[in-house]
């Protein structure tokens, strides 16, 4: 039952529940009118939602951190993760009266998730809040780990329990294949409790052989549906089996090399994943973001991988909060088979040299030193089984990094240590007209695959409508470039990010020249198909690599 008729405040913050000597009705939990207040309480009534027995269960999504909840005079608690729900079980009255203090965010990891797109002001509240029937023992949380050992690979169900009555049971606990009715693996865990206790369990569900998950274009979309049941309570969570590894030479999913084209985004939808793929991007990074369960579930089934940055405050002093944003993180997002990696932004990873070549500022950085101690506590606290990226921050470098109207590039050179994040080049595109900006950045960043790097990322500015169109370009799997970096010599350079060979045809058009050339690539692999004889006068060549009748065309200045 969506809870309405809401009253709201500004207040003062204090030890006990807000007061105030005026409550306004408002249409929203975060209502225009506070925008820029300090602190924001809002509360209703509603109707006991049982119809008989059982008890009743809140729920709180994108409270704002911080946040702190009285239902009917006593404190719930304090909420600190807005990607997370708030959830509390209660013993309902005929008529309930619930309270929520909500603040400003205070920093970036304040001001990150779902509860705060790119494009709206900052207000103290509440996304969506619920109540609901339940019975009276109920699992509240279900959490997945995954494991392998000898004798296969499983998930570890961790299981939390809020007990109304004395409880010594078993939790039903089933691993089934999200695209057939068998069932893969079953177990059961005891559980014993006191009325009125939370409790979590733990059980172990492993599987000799699982089907795979995998990238798109790699193979299968694999998933497994896991399932905990306590008498009439029940929670599901769907998941995958890879493996994903960071090396010198990029991303290993299930041990082969998945090439990276990254389409960074401020604000992530589930519409985000189809706009990546006809992007011909691999993978999404959240800027800064915590998406939506639903963004997760779009790119787990699409096969599409995510880079999910952390949301903290580099510059802070308080190290336990980032690793406590993180291990919450890790545990809410970490069963999606879509997860490649974490981003943890480092204040302290700088760049070393800012060169301007006229349409773009050219950043380049390598590792060295110690990361911050935030970015550190934060990276060791995420699970061990997906790698942990530290990045530097978008404000490095010139004043155009900042503004709305320019493109970032990033090019990685891998490491074996992900944390140890090796080379790092940036291109900044600024420019008033957006068409010429986003000609210059698929420029840019064709650059950066023909460089070789075996991660690069795209951050379009906020404010161009079409700023797809050039990575889709930039960003095609199998793609030619010019290789000039021999005097005299002009070579064509074929890059195939696909697991398949691919054969077809390169036309060349330079000046009054023109020739052809056939092309013969390997999987994952990138080849020189022949020399290009290009007139002196010639200021610009024409590439049109034709696959498998779809033609794909670089135009290069020189």
């Amino acid at each position: 039952m969506k809870l309405g008729e809401w009253e709201a405040a500004a207040v003062d913050p204090g030890e006990g529940p807000p007061t105030t000597d005026e409550w306004v009705a408002v249409d929203s939990l975060r209502p225009s009118r506070f925008a820029g207040e300090h602190a924001v309480a809002y509360r209703t009534s509603f109707a006991d939602p049982r119809d008989g027995a059982g008890r009743a269960l809140l729920e709180l999504h994108g409270l704002s951190p911080r946040g702190r909840v009285w239902l009917n005079g006593d404190f719930y608690g304090t909420h600190d993760t807005p990607f997370t729900p708030f959830r509390s079980v209660f013993e309902p009255a005929d008529r309930n009266e619930l309270l929520v203090e909500c603040r400003t965010p205070e920093n970036r990891l304040d001001d990150a998730g779902e509860t705060s797109p790119a494009n709206e002001p900052t207000i103290p509240g509440v996304r969506r809040a619920s109540v609901e029937p339940t019975p009276e023992n109920v699992i509240t949380d279900l959490t997945i780990r995954h494991y392998d050992t000898d004798d296969g690979s499983g998930v570890n169900a961790i299981v939390t329990v809020d007990a109304g009555t004395d409880l010594r049971d078993r939790i039903e606990l089933s691993l089934r294949s999200a695209d057939t009715d068998g069932m893969s693996a079953l177990s059961h865990v005891g559980v014993t409790a006191d009325a009125g206790d939370r409790v979590t369990v733990r059980g172990q569900l492993t599987v000799r052989d699982p089907d795979r998950w995998w990238p798109r274009g790699f193979g299968a979309q694999n998933r497994y549906t896991v399932h905990a049941a306590l008498d009439e309570s029940e929670r599901t969570a769907t998941t995958g089996f890879q493996t994903v590894e960071s090396r010198s030479d990029g991303i290993v999913v299930n041990g082969t090399r998945v090439p990276i084209r990254g389409l960074c985004v401020r604000s992530p939808t589930p519409e985000t994943v189809e706009r990546a793929l006809a992007a011909n991007a691999t993978l999404v990074r959240p800027v800064g973001a915590v998406p939506p369960p639903a963004f997760y579930d779009a790119a787990d089934e699409a096969g599409l991988l995510i880079c999910q940055d952390v949301p903290l405050d580099p510059g802070g002093l308080d190290v336990e909060r980032p690793r406590r944003v993180a291990r919450t993180l890790g545990g809410a997002y970490g069963h999606h088979p879509s997860l490649a990696g974490f981003g943890v932004r480092d204040d302290a990873a700088r760049f070393e040299s800012i060169d301007d070549e006229g349409d773009r500022y050219v950043l380049r950085a390598t590792s060295g030193g110690d990361p911050a101690a935030t970015a550190t506590a934060a990276a060791e606290a995420l699970p061990n089984d997906v790698p942990a990226f530290v990045f530097p921050g978008f404000d490095a470098g010139p004043e155009e990094v900042s503004s709305p109207t320019a493109w970032l590039l990033d090019g990685y050179a891998g490491a074996d240590d992900p944390l140890d994040a090796g080379t790092h080049t940036r291109y900044v595109v600024p420019g008033a007209d957006a068409d010429e900006r986003a000609e210059r950045a698929g420029h840019a960043l064709e650059r950066l695959r023909e460089s070789g790097r075996p991660i690069v990322t795209a951050l379009p500015p906020a404010t161009d409508d079409n700023d797809t169109d050039p990575i889709e370009t930039a960003f095609a799997p199998v793609k030619a470039f010019l290789d000039e970096s021999t005097p005299g010599e002009t070579r064509a350079v074929v890059v195939n990010d696909t697991p398949e060979p691919a054969t077809g045809d390169l036309a060349w058009t330079a000046g009054d020249a023109d020739g052809a050339l056939s092309v013969e690539i390997g999987p994952l692999s990138r080849d020189t198909v022949g020399e290009i004889d290009v007139p002196i006068e010639a200021h610009r060549v024409e590439l049109s690599l034709s696959i498998d009748d779809h033609v794909v065309t670089t135009t290069v200045d020189r």
